[in-house]
């Protein structure tokens, strides 16, 4: 049996989160975003915090891409490779939603029915959420969406020789600030009926 997939890459301030928490809800499907953090610490014997500073962030990737000199693993791809493992399991085992870490790239190849979704939304609005939810102000917030979308593509980039947000890797790409969070997760709820 194939199970379904939804892979939901996603901007910074663009509502991703809950719209995967509503989707999960919808469609009766488990979904997986931090919390793999938390099994991929089982898995390799590091501890949470560890494994929390790296998670799709850049800071041990190389500015250039390029490889590095030695050949041990970095807390990055530690924590790449026991996640990798975790999702392959996890989609060869129940229908799920998991929210980034390479997901989209991850499941390509692997037996099941894959629904790739890039959540994404104006900047403008995506300061006006994150001054919202975090209290910040406009400036400390395009700092925060900047940083974070930078580190997740050179996370994306260097770990899958591709490029992050692109509309050719994704299945269905989303504007939620055009078709706001409640009518994404309606969206994506009927695209998983064609699956």
């Amino acid at each position: 049996m194939s199970y379904r997939v939804i892979s939901i890459s996603r901007q910074f301030g663009s509502g991703g989160h809950e719209i995967s928490e509503k989707l999960s809800r919808a469609l009766s499907f488990p979904f997986y975003d931090k919390d793999l953090i938390s099994r991929a610490a089982k898995e390799s014997g590091l501890s949470t915090e560890i494994l929390e500073s790296a998670d799709e962030h850049s800071d041990n990737i190389p500015e250039n891409g390029e490889q590095r000199p030695s050949l041990a693993l970095s807390t990055s791809d530690t924590l790449f490779v026991t996640q990798t493992k975790i999702i392959r399991r996890l989609a060869q085992h129940e229908n799920c939603i998991i929210v980034g870490r390479c997901s989209d790239v991850i499941l390509l190849e692997e037996d099941v029915q894959l629904l790739r979704v890039f959540i994404h939304a104006p900047l403008r609005k995506r300061i006006e959420r994150i001054q919202k939810l975090r209290g910040l102000s406009a400036q400390e917030a395009e700092l925060l969406i900047r940083q974070s979308d930078k580190q997740r593509r050179t996370y994306y980039s260097y770990y899958t020789d591709t490029q992050w947000g692109i509309q050719d890797n994704y299945d269905i790409s989303l504007n939620s600030a055009y078709w706001g969070v409640e009518k994404c997760v309606d969206l994506l709820t009927e695209a998983v009926q064609f699956m």
